[in-house]
């Protein structure tokens, strides 16, 4: 029978306490006399919160007359400090953008923010992809308008009982119109020619970092 991975063993523990301890807050009497303040304080560290966060565990238990367990608490979120600040963790946080507490002990800290930051270069980067195809579909839409108003003024032109004033009029608009068409369909080539220069950048920074 294979061995259970320990990492994936300590993340399993750490959502299924998640789960128990939905916030210091709504613990009950219950669960502040029962509970197991290692565990608390590892599901603490795992989620990279900081030391204040025994704080409010003692406010809210106060209410029921339990103190907790500083020491077994510190020691519990140490324990998921080692979790928390694993560079692999580091760069996962970065990539998706979520922010970093500055809780890592120094000896960990350096590595985990080298990935951190790599990972966050990474997240920089997709938004800027994703930026510029809104960008690219705003300016599709655009251009889309300006066609309808443009067969709608061709219409109008060739239109019975037009005075000569008026077809030069919407003669006008539709020149202003073309010149319109001219500037946008050349917003989109810039547009997408700059989103797929990220989008490569992108993808072979993600590939050098495998």
């Amino acid at each position: 029978m294979p061995m259970p991975d320990p990492k994936r063993m300590g993340l399993m523990a750490a959502a299924a306490l998640t789960v128990v301890l939905q916030g210091c807050a709504s613990m009950s009497k219950n669960e502040c006399l029962t509970a197991d303040w290692y565990a608390v304080g590892y599901e603490s560290g795992v989620r990279g919160q900081g030391e204040a966060r025994i704080s409010e565990h003692r406010k809210a238990c106060a209410e029921h007359g339990v103190t907790p367990d500083l020491a077994r608490y510190l020691e519990g979120r140490e324990a998921g400090l080692q979790k928390f600040c694993e560079p692999g963790n580091g760069y996962r946080l970065g990539r998706a953008g979520t922010g970093y507490a500055g809780v890592c002990p120094p000896r960990l800290e350096r590595d985990f923010l080298q990935a951190y930051n790599a990972g966050r270069e990474l997240y920089h980067m997709q938004q800027n992809v994703n930026r510029l195809g809104r960008r690219v579909k705003a300016k599709q839409a655009e251009l889309r308008q300006i066609n309808e108003d443009i067969a709608h003024k061709q219409v109008e032109l060739i239109a019975p009982g037009k005075t000569p004033s008026q077809r030069a009029l919407l003669l006008t608009e539709l020149l202003d119109l073309q010149e319109q068409k001219e500037r946008v369909e050349h917003d989109i080539h810039h547009a997408r020619a700059q989103r797929d220069s990220e989008r490569a950048r992108l993808a072979s920074a993600e590939r050098a970092r495998r």
